[in-house]
């Protein structure tokens, strides 16, 4: 008997963590992925002293508050998500833990005081989505000197979409621009959205940030700019197998790792409330030349000078 106490005393304590994603898993996986590998490097493992919780939405933003009360009921040690879902768990629990992956402005968006005091139970990884859109407008602007209308896709479950519409309007105006917003949050609306972009035919289209509930359908976007012949940017870390032209932006996976820091941190005993909000310090531009060229599109020496990353 007193060997069994023994045991049972040196026994890890087992930390439950649980993650909500938005789209479906094949959407996700390298982001989950990376999210795991970096608690196994801090000795958080699956089956020892880690019960990882993980739900997908499937695309269908519907699902979400449904997911979130499952992971609740639960009694994790730590919530991790997206905005859009961060704001559906801060919603419904102000004690538990909430850890950003990735986030727009999380003061704006109220799920922060501040990036360096949070105040509250939200935490995490803050990539500026919504400052994003307006730099690709730019480098659209310098590859495409006649460009004058742009469509801008936007996920309309994630709340930070109209900041993002927000900047990409102000940018325009100072590169003498149209801008026409598209919002979708499911399939349905991505058709109808897709479809006035065809009517439309604006003179390009971007889709400068992470879109939780349109991942899944990204089939769609691809078909609709290849049968366009649309000049397409996006940010980099989605969509990367896209007909895209230019994609830049913050690398998504490296976010889902610092996302597990914060997790081992609060793990540890630190308190959200007193952990700054992260914000990128690097930016990647990958320029897409195989595609710029198929579609009779000269690309700038200085934009490839620029480039991190030239696909031929």
């Amino acid at each position: 008997m007193i060997a069994t106490r023994h045991a049972r005393a040196q026994a890890p304590r087992v930390a439950r963590v649980a993650l909500v994603f938005a789209p479906h898993a094949k959407d996700v996986s390298a982001w989950e992925r990376a999210f795991l590998e970096e608690l196994r490097e801090r000795g958080f493992a699956q089956g020892r002293n880690l019960a990882f919780e993980v739900r997908y939405a499937d695309g269908d933003a519907r699902r979400v508050p449904a997911l979130v009360d499952e992971v609740i009921a639960l009694r994790p040690d730590v919530l991790v998500a997206f905005e859009s879902v961060a704001k559906v768990m801060r919603a419904k629990t102000a004690v538990i833990p909430i850890v950003l992956t990735h986030s727009s402005d999380p003061v704006e968006l109220g799920l922060a005081q501040s990036l360096s005091h949070p105040g509250g139970n939200v935490t995490g990884v803050a990539l500026n989505h919504e400052l994003l859109s307006a730099k690709v407008l730019e480098m659209l602007k310098e590859m495409l000197p006649r460009l004058s209308r742009v469509g801008l896709l936007l996920d309309s479950t994630a709340p930070g979409a109209r900041l993002i519409e927000a900047n990409a309007r102000k940018a325009a105006t100072g590169l003498g621009l149209s801008i026409t917003a598209y919002f979708a949050g499911s399939r349905e609306e991505l058709e109808k959205s897709l479809a006035g972009i065809g009517r439309d035919r604006p003179d390009a289209l971007v889709f400068a940030s992470i879109a939780p509930a349109l991942l899944s359908h990204s089939d769609l976007i691809f078909a609709q700019v290849s049968r366009d012949r649309l000049p397409f940017a996006i940010g980099v870390g989605i969509l990367t197998e896209s007909p895209f032209v230019i994609a830049f932006g913050p690398n998504i996976a490296q976010a889902y790792r610092d996302a597990a820091r914060y997790v081992e941190r609060i793990l540890k005993g630190a308190r959200p409330e007193e952990l700054p909000i992260q914000q990128p310090t690097r930016f990647t531009l990958t320029v897409n030349l195989k595609h710029a060229q198929a579609l009779g599109i000269k690309v700038p020496q200085s934009l490839l000078l620029r480039a991190d990353r030239v696909i031929e």
